[in-house]
């Protein structure tokens, strides 16, 4: 396990100023332009050819990006350092962040090299989307450092990162990483149990699933089912997520009423039968954890916030798709709303 002396030498997550990057594909390019927009240095490691020009062309493409979001006092491109094996510079990192390939054997053979490449105190994340850090950490050298720190593309906008810790992870490595990625300019979300998919994936998994279904049963083309959740469900669902997104559409009545509704006209579609009985405890819990997160305030407010933001982002959609010159109904196949429509023109709730 981690001793009180590898954690006494750990550096402080504020204070890092190195990271090390296993991985030069989508995932690390992404890392690595978050790390040296926020003014670190950078060490990158990919043995695969053509692997430095590829990240070093996807920052270049990104930076323009970032400097719009806004740089770092010490931000440059070329605080960006290249390797192919990790040794020399990279045994000097305060922080790794692996995003190596999803495969099981090529992560613990990476883990195990990386992890007697560095300091015995640096803390290594593994970017994996749906392997394990119990399942990963077997050849970590002092596995207790190593946690998954899961990102969403690209990685350099997209706030969210999962840590979850694994079977031989104590809590203050959860604690650290968290801090780690907070500080630097992320939303670290810990995830309480190690699950297939973490929490992100798993519910990003259930939509696609049902996207598939209806295509496959001939129900919608791809383009219709995008369009149904990027012109309907998917701009509430930017902003408040499922759960409060469901607490709005009780309104004054509370969120209660909308369990009750459901219970009480029982329609499943068939991707709910293994859903879990709305028992009087679950509902509880739910309601509970809804009203947290309303917090007091009350449902008008929040529906200006969310009208508010809705119009907005229409808006910046537009803006940005004709600043890019893409025509957005051809992308969709969805008839303009400067055309003609027909058919029924109401809002579903």
């Amino acid at each position: 396990m981690q001793t009180d002396y590898t954690r006494a030498l750990r550096v402080a997550p504020e204070a890092v100023k190195t990271v090390g990057l296993v991985g030069a594909g989508t995932i690390g390019a992404g890392w690595a332009t978050h790390f040296l927009a926020r003014g670190l240095t950078v060490i990158a490691v990919d043995p695969g050819p053509g692997a430095e020009e590829r990240m070093r062309r996807k920052i270049a493409q990104a930076w323009p990006v970032m400097e719009k979001k806004g740089l770092a006092d010490r931000a440059s491109i070329d605080r960006l350092k290249f390797q192919q094996t990790p040794d020399g510079a990279f045994s000097d990192v305060d922080f790794v962040q692996e995003s190596s390939p999803e495969l099981l054997d090529i992560k613990k053979a990476v883990i195990s090299d990386v992890s007697k490449a560095i300091r015995p105190d640096v803390v290594i994340a593994s970017s994996a989307s749906y392997l394990t850090a119990t399942d990963i950490q077997q050849h970590c050298l002092n596995p207790a450092r190593l946690v998954v720190g899961h990102p969403f593309h690209p990685v350099y906008l997209l706030p969210l990162v999962e840590v979850v810790g694994g079977q031989r992870t104590p809590p203050e490595t959860v604690d650290w990483a968290m801090k780690f990625y907070a500080f630097w300019g992320h939303r670290p979300l810990h995830c309480r149990k190690e699950v297939l998919g973490h929490l992100g994936n798993r519910l990003q998994r259930a939509l696609f699933a049902e996207a598939l279904r209806l295509v496959a049963d001939g129900v919608a083309t791809t383009e219709e089912v995008d369009a149904a959740m990027t012109d309907a469900a998917g701009l509430r669902l930017g902003l408040f997520g499922p759960f409060m997104t469901r607490a709005m559409a009780g309104g004054d009545a509370g969120p209660r009423t909308v369990f009750e509704w459901q219970r009480t006209n029982k329609i499943a579609f068939p991707f709910e039968r293994d859903n879990p009985e709305l028992t009087n405890a679950l509902v509880d819990d739910l309601v509970a954890g809804m009203v947290r997160q309303i917090d007091g305030r009350a449902i008008e407010d929040l529906e200006i916030v969310r009208d508010t933001y809705i119009l907005e982002l229409t808006k910046l959609r537009e803006k940005a798709f004709a600043e890019a010159s893409v025509d957005r109904d051809k992308v969709t196949h969805m008839v303009s709303n400067k055309g003609t429509h027909s058919g029924n023109n109401s809002l579903a709730p």
